[in-house]
């Protein structure tokens, strides 16, 4: 065979191999888009009969967009069973948020073999958005299904944009939540959702403790959470001064903890808190004088103070659990006061704030 002849052989074998592929593997490894099922949303809750898997896709078609839901043991025994019923493929690779029921998050085996599964699930982002509902992940995946024709981009949108203006809640991805979990030893904060008549609420907090549901924490306590984790910017304070109510609203935080031992023994947490922000009404005070500003100032660290020394000791009295990550401090900050204690009980917090008051909304 000539050297020329073998040169053809050749490139058309390549051709060969190269098209071979293509027709074995189909264009791009996958089905086409109008074969799958986007998943945007997914609730699970914990039954009699098992896990209900709930799934919110995209509406990509005109009859397209409706939930559905599995019964199965495990997350990837609803998807083939789901595949099973339908021509649609389940294809969970744009899951933008997963919603955990109550009953769920009450049972920290099965919790744990959910979190294990999104974790390992290779088509699953680990930057998905993921909360916790003191009711039934149904009611809220339904809610979520009625208020968004997207079926649930609008939480992706609100986490990734809104959260950190309003200071009501703050995102926490699988990623976050996997991370503070072994830091904080089974105990974190999912934000949280709720369902009335329909209507949807993305405030306040789950505490999960020992890596189950624990309680439900308030607007107000979740505000403290925030403050403590100097994510505060965007919550609004109010105060009754001089019968006028003052709404003031937090624009910067930053908070410090330091660590020591107590001539006692115990170990003492110092939190200490700078907020700066404005008043977004002033009721006629001239804030210009120096006086006036001050007193103002002292008004609403206090208030912050007094909120964030309340929410402590309620938790505290409530779980051992590291819900806020203050003993995750204590041991990333001072191993050998950390070897003094056995959980974050064992601690005297203290708390003290000042509060700078600005002109305008600002930051400077």
């Amino acid at each position: 065979m000539s050297m020329k002849s073998m040169r053809n052989w050749s490139l058309c074998a390549f051709l060969f191999f190269v098209c071979l592929s293509f027709f074995l593997t189909g264009c791009g490894g996958g089905r086409d888009p109008e074969d799958r099922a986007y998943i945007i949303t997914m609730g699970v809750d914990q039954t009699e009969e098992g896990l209900q898997f709930f799934f919110a896709p995209a509406k990509t078609t005109e009859n397209g967009g409706e939930v559905f839901s599995i019964t199965a043991d495990t997350l990837t025994g609803a998807v083939a069973q789901a595949d099973s019923r339908s021509s649609r493929e389940v294809y969970l690779g744009q899951l933008k948020t997963v919603v955990f029921g109550r009953a769920l998050l009450e049972d920290a085996e099965k919790f744990a073999a959910v979190l294990e599964e999104l974790e390992r699930g290779m088509m699953v982002s680990e930057k998905v958005m993921v909360l916790g509902t003191s009711q039934t992940a149904a009611d809220c995946v339904e809610a979520i299904a009625q208020a968004d024709s997207s079926t649930g981009l609008f939480l992706w949108e609100f986490y990734k944009n809104t959260a950190t203006e309003v200071g009501a809640t703050r995102g926490v991805d699988l990623d976050m939540l996997l991370t503070e979990f072994s830091e904080q030893k089974g105990s974190a904060i999912l934000p949280r959702m709720e369902s009335k008549e329909g209507a949807l609420s993305l405030s306040g907090g789950i505490a999960l403790a020992e890596g189950a549901y624990a309680f439900a924490l308030s607007d107000l306590q979740e505000q403290a959470h925030l403050l403590l984790l100097g994510e505060g910017k965007g919550a609004v304070l109010e105060g009754e001064w001089d019968t006028q109510t003052l709404p003031f609203e937090v624009r910067k935080n930053k908070v410090r903890y330091t660590f020591s031992q107590k001539s006692d023994g115990r170990v003492l947490c110092d939190v200490h808190l700078d907020v700066s922000g404005m008043l977004t009404a002033s009721a006629g005070l001239p804030l210009m004088e120096e006086q006036t500003r001050e007193s103002l100032e002292n008004f609403f660290a206090d208030i912050i103070k007094r909120n964030l020394e309340n929410t402590i000791t309620i938790v505290q009295q409530a779980t051992t659990g590291d819900v806020f990550g203050i003993y995750a401090r204590l041991c990333r900050q001072s191993p050998q006061l950390a070897e003094q204690t056995k959980d974050w009980r064992d601690l005297d917090i203290q708390v003290s704030c000042d509060v700078t008051l600005q002109d305008t909304g600002r930051i400077r």
